[in-house]
């Protein structure tokens, strides 16, 4: 935050003041922000994992505030749930497509959210119609 007011042209008197009210206020939690953000990753933004650390990463919050913050999401953070209604939306959007070429869409669309190989490949074999029933 320093160094965004001082980018902006602020005296360092101003931005020590803002600062400390910002913090008696806990408006600049790196624990809270992190938390919010993973939140809102859930549910308005569904992401998984490995793209929301880098997005936190980004921000500049360190390794241990990030797992500090997915440590209070422990249970409620399930890749392959998260993710369920997207691959549903995805299938659904790509009927009549080759089925390999469809499936590649898929995991593309699904990794460039952030989520796992494993979740990914899973999801793909609960939700995909493969065709056929073997016999």
């Amino acid at each position: 935050m320093a160094q965004r007011l001082k980018q902006k042209g602020h005296r360092g008197i101003i931005i020590a003041r803002a600062i400390d009210e910002l913090e008696a206020k806990k408006l600049l939690d790196d624990r809270i922000f992190a938390k919010l953000w993973i939140g809102d990753r859930i549910s308005l933004k569904p992401s998984g994992k490995s793209l929301i650390v880098r997005e936190l990463r980004a921000k500049g919050l360190d390794e241990e505030t990030i797992s500090a913050a997915f440590a209070e999401y422990e249970g409620l953070f399930d890749e392959a749930e998260i993710a369920g209604p997207l691959i549903r939306r995805k299938i659904a959007g790509l009927k009549g497509l080759d089925p390999e070429r469809a499936k590649k869409r898929i995991f593309d669309f699904l990794s460039r959210r952030g989520f796992s190989a494993n979740t990914i490949w899973k999801l793909i074999k609960e939700n995909y119609d493969y065709g056929p029933a073997e016999e």
